[in-house]
């Protein structure tokens, strides 16, 4: 039986309980802007992205999940049960976090706009040990720290650099450019795209180096 499967009940539950009215919401991976680019133990990562018009299928999400705005449109969001709900453009980058694991949704999104809705959806489905993270192991400005991640933004101009730490994490890039990640095993050329990510599973701080000839916005992911 599928980890979904497992939770629906819980899901109908928690939704029954708050008066809402039972519909047939699909797993996230179902919906077809919801495109699941990565996964391994400990994070799934969608990328999302909805054209102007597209009205998403009703869908659930059972995961703590770190969403970062690549793309800004404005949106109507409708929970299930409930009305739509307008919802202004973000801004690229602007990135928060939903607890989704202690309080499950079901709902559909749709792009009200005339560009396209983009946004990408870190699911944490495993810790990474639960080893302290030191207050200093920060590689930007933090955006959210809680017990399940520590998310901080990261801005390089052109052979800048900066830290990641471990033990594992997810990196997504907001605005596309090049980048080397400096491991102690070695080093990879990153060449990335809006929404591009590198998963990493080192305790060893590394260096992210911009590369490229344009100024590059990042938002990291360290799982706890």
């Amino acid at each position: 039986m599928s980890r979904f499967a497992r939770c629906l009940p819980l899901v109908v539950l928690l939704l029954a309980n708050a008066g809402v009215r039972a519909e047939d919401p699909v797993p996230i991976e179902e919906e077809p802007g919801h495109r699941l680019a990565f996964q391994n133990g400990h994070v799934r990562f969608f990328d999302v992205r909805l054209v102007p018009g597209y009205r998403s299928l009703m869908h659930v999400h059972h995961h703590d999940g770190i969403f970062v705005n690549i793309g800004s449109a404005a949106t109507e969001a409708q929970d299930w049960g409930h009305d739509a709900v307008k919802r202004a453009g973000r801004t690229p980058g602007d990135s928060y976090f939903i607890g989704y694991a202690t309080r499950p949704k079901a709902h559909r999104v749709s792009n009200v706009d005339t560009t396209t809705y983009h946004v990408t959806d870190t699911e944490i489905l495993r810790d990474c040990g639960g080893r302290p993270i030191p207050d200093d192991a920060l590689a930007g400005p933090v955006i959210v720290d809680n017990a399940r991640v520590r998310v901080t933004r990261i801005e390089l101009d052109p052979g800048a650099s900066t830290k990641l730490h471990g033990p594992c994490g997810m990196l997504v890039a907001v605005t596309p450019g090049l980048a080397l990640l400096a491991t102690p095993g070695g080093a990879q050329e990153l060449s990335l795209d809006a929404a591009g990510f590198a998963w990493r599973d080192h305790t060893a701080p590394m260096t992210l180096t911009n590369t490229g000839a344009t100024r590059l916005h990042f938002v990291d992911i360290l799982v706890k």
